[in-house]
């Protein structure tokens, strides 16, 4: 088997576990790295196998494509260069997996959906529930009515994040948008829990490849920290279908609670939490239930996923995408519209600073999660 010729774009933070995956790709034989790009080297923690194995870095895809080429391009970059970098792989003949959120800018999917119907190449957006093996067969017991109609979507994170969290990067961490007016958005609801709120979306698609956008959108958005954006956030959604939402994310309280949902149908409900095991559970109304299996298994099947979908481009065959560009932009959307509805500070006496400058708001957990617990 040839092996797949792929070019990672941005290898520090997130995009370290792609190089690790690489590595052992590289291994065995099934991957061919024809290049890193990254401007700033110092910031990946693996240089010295980086230089051992002689893959060479470049500052940015312009200068990669000058003279080399791929046919994957996997993009992990912050948020305000994806549609440029979508676009340029796309133009240069690869096809993608880019980091989630799609883009900080709903005036992009159309553009990046012309771009990749241009190229005739697939695109991926690594929301990693959306290429989970629990959460796939999940979806496919929803969609053959095991389930019912759904009914209520809940989904409750906790995330405490620090003051060198909203310092990391090169300052674009909390933005709304960048020096030259490009909007980032990144916020709780659209970086870090951005895969447990498109998961709602993906949830209640109607094939196995796409979402349902939200018809209504009402948001609460707050902050606590010394950011443009929001750190806390409860989006009520509704849906076409009759369905509704809720979702409750923060980085600004005290303790830590992991993703939490229960999605409620006529026929049953499906639970994930601690209290699961790790598993997601499906609770039919008849007694019985299913098991799916832990949604956070491997995080990087999307990348498996995307080296399969290139063995099948070589043979003329469709590729599996079960997170492209329209199944994305739901979230995009739905932030969008969520920007639109202003952000409120939490009132300067409600605020703490804990070990590690964390900045939370006093009693803020106890009150989400009672929201949550009663909805």
């Amino acid at each position: 088997m040839k092996p797949v010729k792929v070019m990672l774009a941005g290898i520090g933070g997130y995009g370290d576990g792609y190089l690790c995956r690489l590595f052992g790709l590289s291994d065995k034989g099934m991957a061919e790295v024809a290049g890193l790009i990254e401007p700033f080297p110092a910031c990946c923690q693996r240089m010295d196998e980086v230089t051992r194995r002689g893959w060479k870095i470049f500052p940015s895809l312009d200068e990669f494509y000058k003279n080399n080429d791929c046919e994957l391009a996997v993009i992990s970059t912050p948020i305000q260069f994806h549609t440029r970098m979508i676009k340029k792989a796309l133009s240069e003949g690869s096809s993608v997996l880019c980091e989630k959120p799609l883009t900080g800018d709903a005036r992009d999917i159309d553009t990046l959906i012309n771009a990749r119907d241009r190229a005739g190449k697939f695109v991926m957006i690594g929301y990693q529930w959306s290429h989970s093996d629990a959460i796939l067969s999940m979806k496919r017991d929803v969609l053959s009515g095991v389930y019912g109609k759904p009914e209520f979507l809940k989904t409750i994170v906790l995330w405490p994040r620090n003051k060198t969290y909203f310092k990391r990067g090169s300052g674009w961490a909390g933005k709304i948008s960048d020096a030259d007016g490009t909007l980032i958005n990144d916020s709780v609801a659209n970086n870090a829990t951005a895969h447990y709120l498109h998961n709602i979306f993906f949830t209640l698609g109607k094939t196995l490849d796409t979402s349902l956008t939200p018809d209504t959108v009402k948001a609460e958005l707050r902050r606590a920290n010394p950011i443009e954006n929001f750190d806390t956030a409860i989006i009520e959604c509704g849906f076409t279908n009759g369905a509704k939402s809720l979702f409750i994310a923060s980085h600004s309280t005290e303790k830590n609670l992991e993703p939490s949902f229960e999605y409620r149908f006529t026929n049953g409900t499906i639970e994930f939490d601690e209290a699961s095991g790790g598993h997601i559970i499906g609770k039919l109304n008849d007694g019985t239930s299913r098991d799916y299996g832990n949604p956070f298994a491997d995080q990087l099947n999307k990348l498996d996923i995307a080296f399969n979908n290139v063995m099948k481009a070589r043979n003329g065959e469709k590729a599996f995408v079960p997170c492209g560009i329209e199944t994305a932009s739901a979230q995009t959307l739905c932030i969008a519209e969520c920007q639109k509805q202003g952000i409120k500070n939490f009132p300067e006496e409600r605020k703490r600073l804990a070990e590690g400058e964390l900045t939370y708001i006093d009693g803020l957990y106890d009150e989400l999660i009672s929201r949550y617990k009663k909805a």
